[in-house]
């Protein structure tokens, strides 16, 4: 009788130790982070093809270390990915970017100042705090069902995100319009909240499709970056323009208008190929299919202006007014 005959599901395993393709068909979700290839992203899993130096053949050996190589030279590659600003040089990293700090400056608003906007139309602060809540909740559900959405094949998370960023920035201005509206206020709130979450679910997707996986720790760690300067430059700004007009509605509104602008920069990515804004040389990553459209381009970056302009002028007016 053949050897482990009578154990044929341990047999299996342990032929199944002996391929060196074992992870071949490991199904993880499209947008997932922990992509096949990404356990294999490492120096000690990588053999680097001389005449094909992006095509990488996956092994389970171990690269032996350089004997030249010094005990610091991790911490020097470490510190020098934290200090690598490359990716904004590349037109939709660089939009990407833009957008989250224009988002993080602004999406503050309702959160910080709703509770003191409130009470000045006569809402108790247990109105208030409710609703603050709502968004919270709203904010919660967001995240799972977005999500999950961006799992789906059928699911653009660029321009559902756009989509998702323009309506945000209307349910700001619909926040201030209703004040008086107590139903339509929470209405308000609650989808400024559902559609705030799509930056928290979508960012991560939209950075792998943008970058290669071996770099998606520094693109990633690039927009916290830009996420906390606009957290840090938002609230300030926002309290010294109520401070010189007296009114929320100034703070709000522009919110709202900063929101949509922020959208509007994410619909250019899936419309525009990527490039280099500053230098030559190939992008991180191609993506296939991308080309540039024209029209729509151009009349996107028209509205940009114009809103950006209206914007603008408030906000210097505003300012003026200070002096």
């Amino acid at each position: 009788m053949p050897r482990n005959a009578s154990f044929p599901w341990l047999k299996h395993q342990l032929m199944q130790t002996q391929r060196p393709h074992y992870f071949k068909n490991l199904k993880l979700h499209r947008q997932s982070l922990i992509h096949r290839n990404a356990i294999f992203n490492q120096n000690k899993y990588r053999f680097k093809a001389s005449s094909c130096p992006n095509i990488y053949r996956v092994s389970v050996l171990t690269l032996p270390k350089d004997e030249d190589e010094k005990w610091y030279t991790e911490l020097l590659d470490l510190v020098e990915g934290m200090f690598d600003f490359t990716l904004f040089l590349e037109l939709h990293f660089f939009l990407l970017s833009l957008s989250t700090i224009i988002l993080f400056i602004w999406f503050i608003v309702p959160y910080f100042y709703l509770a003191d906007h409130m009470p000045k139309y006569g809402y108790s602060e247990e109105d208030a705090s409710l609703t603050i809540a709502n968004i919270g909740i709203t904010n919660t559900i967001g995240m799972i069902a977005l999500g999950w959405a961006g799992d789906q094949p059928w699911m653009n998370i660029t321009k559902t995100y756009a989509i998702c960023l323009i309506l945000c920035g209307i349910s700001i201005a619909g926040i201030m319009f209703f004040t008086t509206n107590y139903i339509m206020l929470e209405i308000s709130a609650g989808f400024f909240g559902l559609f705030l979450s799509s930056s928290f679910s979508f960012t991560p997707g939209i950075i792998v499709e943008l970058v290669p996986l071996d770099r998606f720790t520094v693109a990633y760690g690039l927009q916290l970056l830009c996420m906390g300067i606009g957290i840090l430059v938002g609230p300030p700004y926002a309290g010294h323009l109520y401070d010189v007009t007296k009114s929320w509605e100034q703070p709000f509104y522009q919110a709202a208008l900063w929101t949509v602008i922020s959208g509007l920069l994410i619909i250019l990515i899936p419309y525009t190929k990527n490039r280099k804004i500053l230098g030559k040389g190939p992008v991180e990553k191609e993506v296939e299919g991308s080309k540039d459209y024209i029209v729509f381009s151009i009349i996107l970056v028209l509205l940009l202006l114009v809103l950006t302009g209206v914007v603008l002028y408030f906000t210097i007016d505003c300012l003026l007014k200070s002096f």
